[in-house]
């Protein structure tokens, strides 16, 4: 800029710091000593202190983290990029903690978006667009859920790369000159560099762009240009991403894809993750988590701003049109309907998150959003038209056109600033090397991948050693040398060995580090082979008697060294074209001082402004963004609020259900049903507890996975002990219905059990005890979007006969011992032709002969393949031994098929003695004929057991439990012990009219408990229905009386 002849040379670097000062909102979450809890943070720290490790002891650059996977070594830096790592390395070396040092490089990352954004976008729209652009860009919802929430270090970094990348071919194509294409060439080394994944995502986004500003200029040579500039920065790179690429095969790559969360068809976003509304961060919620969207506030500014500028520049449509295809290409691959083009093309499954490429879409909308201010104060490139220059204006005045603008810019800052709200987690104490595999150890993590898929290929197990010593400073251990040998001296470094040994006989050396291609070992300076061990796949090789001195070094293989010839041949290429290329000079063309003046005080006021706002107002919780759902105990916003309890008789309110969402009134049968519940620990748990959900039947068979998957667009809440009691917890799940579920009306039904023992905890409406389970909803399951097939059915035992119109394609039994009166359930997987119930018959074979036959109804479920459950109950005479089923179909057809082992128990028919006779019959079921005797006085903190014994009235059908309840003075339960009789051995299914049962109980006395009289009680029941009743209708017999003295 010039005023009155001179040049003022701080306009730029102005810009730059207006950029900063609206960036500074988004930067707060990093003013913490604490990491967020983001899923990564973690993976970045140590793969920073790793590099820093190799730094602090010479070594600049290796592909091999050697203190990594237990200290045997991992290739992490052959194929993970480490530019970032290697930023944060250096910010520790320069006095900086960790925590500090990884958060540097995050601001870096996002405060140099911003900068790049605004250098690319001025050259478009000129000054004003630049700042909204580089605003949005900032604010770019998946943006911050990238650096906030996932946690990615490299991808977070590897954003600032890009827009300088397309400024730089901007640059160089248009005008030719040649610090545009240093800066794209060595932008997008960097980005490869810096997330690989990344820079493949943008790739067709790239050639886009260079084709465009080719088509733009109308020349043959600015595309040659912008050609040649991304081959010299793929050149500049190769020494990277060439063996990253093939060398897959040296290592176990096919688990990166070994779990759910990993596969693309389990990534597509739903549409309130595509284009969310501004959130509400609640700081009461545990697990608060933003969507990872545009956001609609973006993705309609962008729209708005195509528009404008495509009717204000209509030299440059071209360009504007391309940025409008690539958002609505890259768009349309993170939603479900691009599914089919993903299922066709192989290298996109690579990338296994759809969602990644909101990256591009994001750019493309904030690089758009720049149109909404097009015209003034342009920097013209090549043959765009000159910009129109307002005149200037009193020193206070902003015209319309000024105010719209600051609107929008508080508007894009304002809109996100619920995704500027991570929860920040404790980090790790201790940062060293050691600490790192310490880590590992205690997370069950190796070499900071999710699915250890960067193994060497010849590891099946990992190593079994017991180390006194780290793995590096023991890598030849005295323990592994043959009886009389010995280690001389040993002198270890990150990626080397020296050692001089003595043996009296050859054997066979065992490395403590994975054997891998770039390994070399020499004794006595000549080189000798090296063989993974088994199943380790540790480094072994032969050494012969004698004294020798054995080097072991990592460095490159004949593909490495290509590609570093390869990255040579392109830097020198680099420099001699732009030596040779002549300087141009840029046309900037600015608007009057004093406007400008004018204009830059607005942009800082509204920065200290928004600045102020969200310290002052927001983060206090007095404003809209920041503000919690959770007010007196009660839940806002919830579809169904709840005031009920889960707990047991002594403490009926350990945790509150404060309420659930609805669910979809129908719901396909392939598609999973969601489930959204919230809780909150109204004391500390000291178990670890988990949320069951089942979907029922009228006859209460469950139909769903017992194995519920954790929602995809929500971090999981942590484990229940670590539950403050003034927050609370949102819970979701996927819940998958069994596949062949057939159409009809099912129940929803709540547990919460205990993860180790699988006790469920009570609900309690008050003191009001309702059950082990809630029933939360009623859902109508229809036929499924595509049809099933017999690989989803996947039964127990495959079987495939046909008769009668029926095809049974297998079955299910869900026990293959039992004692005589067990329920059996039978699953079938069936299809059938026409219409109509049809008829089978099931029987139970012993020495070919059947002993009991059932015959069973296949419904009328419509076409296609179903399975059908049925509950069978064994005789209760059935006798010891082994037997078969057999299913016959309607035209006599028959197959056979699995093993039921049968062990009638001891049977009783002569009545025991009893000390306390007691004679009273339950329901007509079963007859309580007595129990042992008990003290008079209890004593606090001590057991009391009682035995019972029954006797079977009748043959029952149903499986009853006992329970025995001490009731304290006010007739609350104290204590209670509830069961299958005889310590859950002898289901009542199993009794014979007739038969005794003896039946002991064990209760825990509380060592609390109050003086007064206790009664002591018993009965039976079935869990979610009423007791049976004594004849007089009462429904528990009461035993005895106790009383406890002061």
């Amino acid at each position: 800029m010039k005023q009155n002849g001179r040049t003022i040379p701080w306009r730029t670097p102005l810009n730059l710091l207006l950029v900063a000062l609206f960036a500074a909102p988004a930067l707060q979450p990093l003013f913490r000593r604490q990491f967020t809890c983001g899923f990564d943070n973690a993976f970045h720290l140590w793969r920073a202190v790793q590099i820093g490790e190799l730094l602090r002891n010479g070594v600049l650059y290796s592909r091999w983290a050697p203190q990594m996977a237990h200290g045997y070594g991992y290739p992490l830096y052959l194929f993970q990029s480490p530019l970032s790592a290697y930023l944060a390395a250096v910010f520790n070396i320069l006095g900086f903690e960790w925590v500090t040092a990884v958060h540097l490089t995050y601001g870096l990352g996002i405060l140099g978006s911003g900068w790049a954004m605004w250098l690319l976008a001025r050259d478009l729209w000129g000054e004003k667009g630049a700042l909204l652009a580089a605003v949005a860009y900032i604010y770019a919802p998946y943006h911050l859920y990238v650096a906030y929430y996932r946690a990615s270090l490299s991808e977070t970094v590897a954003w600032a790369f890009v827009p300088l990348l397309l400024w730089g071919l901007l640059r160089w194509q248009m005008r030719g000159e040649r610090k545009g294409l240093v800066t794209a060439v060595l932008a997008f080394a960097a980005l490869i560099l810096t997330h690989d994944v990344t820079a493949y995502i943008f790739l067709p986004f790239i050639v886009g762009w260079i084709i465009a500003l080719a088509w733009l200029k109308q020349s043959w040579s600015a595309l040659w240009r912008g050609g040649a500039a991304v081959l010299l920065g793929t050149g500049l790179s190769a020494f990277f991403w060439l063996p990253a690429i093939v060398e897959r095969s040296a290592i176990q790559f096919a688990r990166a894809n070994s779990a759910w969360p990993f596969l693309y068809t389990n990534n597509f976003l739903p549409l309130d993750q595509l284009l969310p509304l501004p959130r509400n961060a609640d700081p009461l919620l545990l697990n608060d988590w933003p969507q990872r969207g545009l956001s609609l506030v973006l993705a309609g500014l962008a729209v708005l701003g195509l528009l404008i500028a495509w009717r204000k520049m209509p030299r440059t449509r071209k360009l504007t049109a391309f940025l409008g295809l690539a958002l609505i290409a890259y768009t349309f691959l993170t939603i479900p309907l691009s599914q089919p083009l993903w299922d066709a093309l192989p290298p996109l499954q690579a990338f296994q998150f759809p969602w990644r490429f909101l990256s591009p879409a994001a750019l493309a909308a904030a690089l758009l959003v720049g149109g909404l201010a097009i015209g003034d104060w342009s920097l013209e490139i090549g043959d765009f038209p000159p910009s129109p220059h307002p005149s200037p204006l009193h020193p206070v005045t902003l015209s319309p056109r000024h105010l719209v603008t600051l609107s929008l810019l508080a508007l894009l800052s304002i809109a996100h600033w619920g995704w500027l709200y991570p929860n920040h987690c404790s980090t790790p104490t201790d940062t060293s090397i050691t600490g790192m595999v310490q880590w590992e150890q205690d997370t069950r993590t190796l070499g900071t991948t999710a699915s250890r898929e960067l193994l060497p290929a010849a590891v099946s197990r990992l190593p079994q050693d017991e180390n006194d010593l780290p793995v590096w400073e023991n890598r030849l251990a005295q323990a592994d040398l043959p009886l009389g040998a010995r280690i001389i001296q040993a002198e270890y470094a990150p990626l080397s060995a020296e050692i001089e040994l003595e043996t009296a006989v050859p054997f066979t050396a065992r490395y403590r580090a994975f054997a891998f291609p770039g390994w070399r070992v020499e004794i006595d300076g000549e080189p000798v082979t090296i063989t993974p061990s088994e199943p380790d796949g540790l480094i072994t090789f032969p050494v012969p008697d004698g004294r020798h001195t054995i080097q072991v070094t990592f460095g490159e293989t004949p593909l490495r060294l290509l590609a570093d010839l390869l990255s040579l041949v392109s830097l020198i290429a680099l420099i001699a074209i732009t030596l040779r290329q002549p300087k141009s000079e840029a046309i900037h063309q600015p608007a009057p001082a004093k406007e400008w003046h004018n204009w830059a005080i607005a942009l800082a006021g509204l920065g200290l402004v928004l600045l102020s706002g969200k310290l002052l107002l927001a983060d206090s919780g007095a404003w809209w963004p920041h503000q919690t759902r959770l007010e007196n105990g009660a839940l806002n916003q919830v579809d169904n609020p709840s005031a009920l309890t889960l707990g047991g008789p002594a403490n009926p309110a350990q945790i509150r259900l404060l309420g659930y969402d609805n669910f979809p009134a129908a719901l396909p049968a392939d598609e999973p049903l969601t489930a959204f519940l919230y809780w909150q620990a109204w004391l500390p748990a000291t178990r670890p507890y988990r949320v069951g959900l089942t979907l029922v039947d009228e006859t209460g068979r469950h139909w769903s996975d017992p194995g519920l998957r954790d929602y995809r667009w929500l971090r999981p809440a942590p484990p229940i002990p670590e539950w403050p009691p003034d927050q609370y917890a949102q819970t979701a799940y996927f819940l998958d219905l069994f596949p062949g579920t057939p159409p009809g009306m099912y129940t929803l039904q709540l547990s919460f059990f205990d993860e180790a023992t699988l006790t469920p905890l009570t609900f309690y409406d008050g003191a009001q005890a309702i059950g082990p389970w809630l029933d939360i909803g009623q859902i109508e399951v229809t036929s499924p979007n595509q049809p099933w097939t017999t690989a989803a059915m996947t039964p127990q035992f495959p079987l495939s006969i046909s008769g009668g119109g029926v095809t049974l394609w297998g079955a299910n039994v869900d026990r293959d011992t039992a004692v005589p009166g067990d329920p059996v359930l039978l699953t079938l997987f069936w299809e059938k032709e026409g219409e109509g119930e049809t008829a089978v018959t099931l029987s139970l074979r012993q020495d070919g002969q059947s002993v009991r036959a059932w015959p069973l109804t296949l419904p009328d479920n419509g076409p296609g393949l179903w399975r059908s459950q049925h509950l069978l109950r064994l005789p209760v005479t059935l006798p010891d031994g082994a037997y078969t089923w057999q299913i016959a179909l309607p035209d006599g057809a028959t197959a056979v098929w699995g093993n039921l082992a049968v062990t009638a128990p001891p049977r009783v028919m002569a009545e025991p003695d009893t000390a306390v006779p007691v004679g009273v019959t339950l329901g007509g079921q079963a007859t309580l004929i007595g129990f042992t005797p008990a003290p008079e006085t209890l004593t606090p903190g001590q057991p009391l057991t009682v035995e019972l014994v029954w006797r079977g009235e009748t043959e029952m059908a149903e499986s009853y439990r006992v329970f025995v309840h001490l009731l304290g003075p006010d007739g609350s339960i104290v204590t209670q012990s509830d069961g299958i009789p005889a310590n859950w051995t002898r289901p009542t299914t199993g009794w014979l009219p007739g038969e005794y049962v003896t039946d002991s109980h064990t209760l825990a006395l509380p060592p609390d408990l109050p003086p007064g009289k206790y009664t002591l009680t018993a009965g039976m029941y079935q869990p979610g229905r009423p007791r049976l009743t004594t004849p007089d209708g009462a429904d528990a017999i009461i035993l005895t009386t106790f009383t406890v003295s002061e």
